[in-house]
């Protein structure tokens, strides 16, 4: 997984214009979907509950893409407005037609519960993915701290 982030970070490098293209995006292409479905296919792969690769994929955000600012702006996502005017049966085709072609997305985001503010309990509680993403880093951050570390270590470590 790491080798992945830094792999795309170093295509990023080579061309400083693609994250400006990545940022200016506002909704998901298929490519985007494809990514991000073979990202949380390789936590899923690897044993990770649906639940937690969900918290993952919010806590890795940007960094995914090599880059650690979001994406995508939230007003980007169906509205009330918006899904009032989709069928019920169109939503359940719709649903249908992303399980199959990107169950590992339809999995994370179906596994844990959404904000119930949000558009039909689709939006994801980020206070929540916040503070679960600032723990993660306050507890490495503490063990790194245990153990020692420092950053010239750490760089004579991966040569």
């Amino acid at each position: 997984m790491r080798l992945r982030v830094l792999s795309a970070r170093r295509a990023l490098q080579l061309h400083p214009w693609a994250r400006q293209a990545i940022e200016s995006r506002t909704t998901k292409t298929a490519a985007v979907l494809d990514y991000m479905e073979s990202f949380a296919g390789m936590f899923l792969t690897g044993g990770f509950s649906a639940d937690l690769t969900h918290h993952v994929m919010h806590a890795i955000g940007g960094r995914m893409w090599g880059f650690t600012q979001e994406l995508f702006d939230d007003q980007s996502g169906p509205t009330a407005e918006s899904t009032a005017e989709v069928s019920p049966e169109a939503q359940a085709a719709m649903m249908q037609q992303m399980a199959e072609r990107y169950p590992n997305i339809v999995a994370i985001a179906t596994a844990t519960a959404h904000d119930e503010r949000s558009v039909v309990g689709h939006g994801c509680d980020d206070q929540f993915e916040f503070e679960f993403a600032l723990d993660l880093l306050l507890d490495g951050f503490e063990r790194l701290h245990e153990q020692g570390w420092s950053s010239r270590q750490a760089k004579v470590d991966r040569r």
